[in-house]
């Protein structure tokens, strides 16, 4: 703000020095003319000019010029030292206003890092202190829900167990008839003298198939039948792997596979063709007890009344801990608002209290730097017209530089000229060489 202020007095500044600026140059030019140089002037050095040191010094009141100062360029040097000290007290006004505004952005940046600390630090605190609230709670939740889970393990394992003891039960007679049917097979095979080998589903699909699944069986083995040749040429070395060698293995193969049938056939299958159709019958209705068995128990464990399985003490435990795991989760409900409606402000509080002071000491310094500045920016508004209107008309603005006002008194105080305009024409012809 300080320097947008500065920049609008510097235009206004510019302007009036526009409106003046060719009455410079006439009495400049005029002012040439009407001084002589008779004897040459010895050479002039312009002494050196060395900027003051400014270290934040005290804005000096501006004292307004002599109200009666006729023409500057008739006078001595006390008006040039009078110039000189309003063109320091100017230069140091703008030193000031420099300062003050570079003050402003050191405190900008600092007010904005520490605002930033700030509040990274409340949003960390409150995370951390949310997180701890929850995970207090969140801990017994677990071990809660551990607890029911294990108990219901044990619950499933005991009702499994008696389940299996009522399906037992129930089925008792029908397993009891499949262990005298089997018992009946087996006599057969044995009095026939028939090896127990063939005792089986597979044996009774392929040679004695009665339904859809046995034939799909029978396509099946076919299948698998005319893949195995093929399989077994897979694997032989490259150097015998011919076309020959493999319609050689699928002929060796389903010759050896025609032989086994037939001579299973002939030696068992036509042999004992009523032993087998006697053994048939008693697998076919052991088949069928065995489906009402499969049945029975489906039924049984689908069955919804677990009362007489005696899991009371298993359901009250649950019972139990189904109503303590409510409570705790109801509780972190009401910890976590608490914290939102009262810990959060309270914490946020407490960590901006520990920054206020100092931040509440930046922004003022700030502040002041601002009003400094104004009013600094002020001074020199009102000092660079009042210059401006009052010097730069006779002396031209080239001539209102403290360097250029020290060469200039210089000048009188070694009685090289008697006034302004002597001392300018004197700087002038030294400057250029000429006489």
């Amino acid at each position: 703000m300080g320097d947008e202020l500065f920049d609008q007095n510097a235009a206004e500044t510019t302007e009036i020095i526009g409106e003046v600026s060719d009455a410079v140059t006439e009495v400049a030019e005029s002012v040439g003319a009407s001084f002589a140089v008779t004897e040459e002037a010895p050479a002039f050095e312009t002494p050196a000019y060395e900027a003051p040191v400014y270290e934040n010094p005290v804005v000096p009141d501006f004292a307004p010029a002599p109200l009666e100062t006729g023409n500057i360029l008739n006078a001595g040097a006390e008006v040039l030292r009078e110039i000189k000290a309003r063109v320091l007290e100017l230069d140091e006004l703008k030193v000031r206003v420099s300062d003050l505004a570079e003050k402003q952005q050191t405190l900008d940046k600092e007010i904005g890092t520490k605002q930033k600390s700030m509040d990274s630090e409340i949003s960390s605190v409150l995370t951390k202190r949310r997180a701890e609230v929850e995970k207090s709670f969140d801990e017994t939740i677990e071990q809660t829900r551990g607890r029911i889970k294990n108990v219901k393990a044990k619950r499933d394992k005991f009702k499994g167990t008696k389940v299996d003891e009522r399906v037992s039960a129930e089925t008792a007679d029908l397993n009891e008839q499949i262990r005298g049917l089997k018992q009946d097979v087996r006599g057969i095979y044995s009095r026939e003298h028939i090896s127990r080998l063939f005792n089986n589903n597979y044996f009774f699909t392929m040679f004695m198939p009665d339904g859809l699944g046995d034939f799909l069986v029978i396509l099946l083995s076919v299948v698998i039948l005319l893949a195995l040749p093929f399989g077994i040429y897979t694997f032989l070395p490259e150097t015998v792997k011919k076309p020959l060698i493999l319609v050689a293995v699928y002929a060796g193969v389903i010759i050896l596979a025609l032989l086994i049938f037939t001579l299973i056939f002939k030696l068992v299958k036509e042999k004992h063709s009523e032993a087998l159709k006697q053994a048939k019958l008693l697998r076919d209705k052991i088949d069928r007890l065995k489906k009402r068995i499969r049945k029975m128990e489906k039924s049984i464990r689908k069955d919804k009344d677990e009362s007489q399985y005696g899991l009371e003490k298993y359901d009250e435990e649950l019972s139990g801990l189904e109503h303590e795991l409510d409570d705790v989760i109801e509780r972190k409900k009401q910890a976590l608002s608490e914290f939102e409606n009262t810990a959060k402000k309270d914490i946020t509080e407490e960590i901006r209290a520990r920054y206020a002071e100092e931040l509440d000491r930046m922004k003022s310094e700030n502040e002041a730097a601002y009003r400094q500045q104004a009013e600094a920016e002020t001074k020199i508004k009102s000092l660079s017209l009042d210059i401006s209107s009052k010097y730069e008309t006779y002396l031209g603005k080239e001539n209102l530089s403290v360097p250029m006002l020290d060469s200039l008194l210089d000048i009188i105080d070694k009685g090289n000229a008697k006034n302004v305009a002597e001392a300018i024409t004197y700087y002038k012809n030294n400057l250029t060489g000429t006489v």
